[in-house]
């Protein structure tokens, strides 16, 4: 497939013959857009076409591996393919889907333009994160970035969080476009930029559904209860999968089916009612 330079940004159009809708994917941290290739499959079987694009510093896209000046970078990235979408593709019902860092990177997007958007997807989004990343850990970090920002650390998580599919895992950990790493000044401006989810989530209003797996050890679910309960939107939904780890879209064979299958459900709802 051919990949479509954007400024620095890698982004691919999974285009089908007579798409009923589009989504845009935003990718987690430390992986790239080209793990969602369940999803894409998925949608693209139900004629919904998917564009995704690989974040700053991040898979096949420009930049220094696994560092942001700001938070608001990666909300510019989002912008930036969402221009292009708007300015050179046709028109179609666009939903926003996130997954875990891509979901708190979509909901500030979705903030400022969700007049021009027909729906929210959050899958495991990252707002209280799991027992891997210590209180004391944050604060040596938050004292250390103001003098070695471009420091590397290892990420703090164990990679088995992200499935029970022992297969998922270990490509995960073989993944060359998988950075098993964080800067000092990445991980800092995430964690500043997180607490703020709640209050931003209050400022949207168009429907939204929220996927989480009950044993996510990376992201904790709590939290996704507490962005529901946050959402103005009328029409809000939190799917829970049972047993399922951080990644449903990568998850075991019968829970991901599961997944997609209520998500393309949810999907054609929205596509049929007006909020």
């Amino acid at each position: 497939m051919e990949t479509i330079t954007l400024e620095s940004l890698a982004v691919w159009n999974h285009t089908i013959s007579n798409p009923r809708a589009r989504v845009l994917i935003i990718h987690g941290l430390s992986e790239h857009s080209g793990r969602h290739i369940n999803t894409i499959e998925w949608l693209n079987q139900n004629q919904i076409e998917v564009i995704r694009f690989d974040l700053r510093g991040s898979g096949k896209s420009g930049g220094r591996r696994q560092w942001i000046e700001k938070f608001q970078d990666y909300v510019d990235d989002t912008v930036t393919v969402f221009n292009w979408i708007q300015r050179d593709l046709p028109k179609r019902p666009l939903f926003i889907l996130g997954h875990s860092l891509g979901g708190a990177i979509a909901t500030h997007f979705t903030a400022s333009y969700q007049s021009l958007l027909k729906g929210l997807i959050l899958s495991s989004p990252a707002y209280l994160v799991g027992s891997g990343i210590s209180p004391i850990k944050v604060k040596v970090g938050q004292a250390l970035v103001k003098v070695i920002p471009n420091l590397r650390l290892p990420k703090s998580t164990a990679s088995q969080g992200v499935s029970r599919d022992p297969k998922v895992v270990e490509e995960y950990e073989k993944d060359p476009l998988c950075f098993h790493f964080n800067t000092l000044k990445q991980g800092d401006e995430i964690l500043k930029t997180l607490p703020q989810l709640l209050d931003i989530a209050k400022k949207i209003h168009i429907p939204t559904l929220i996927a989480h797996g009950s044993a996510d050890p990376i992201i904790k679910v709590e939290g996704s209860y507490e962005i529901m309960r946050s959402l103005s939107s009328k029409s809000k939904e939190l799917y829970i999968a049972p047993q399922c780890k951080h990644e449903l879209h990568n998850e075991l064979e019968e829970d991901r089916k599961a997944y997609f299958s209520h998500l393309e459900m949810w999907i054609t709802h929205q596509l049929s009612s007006r909020y």
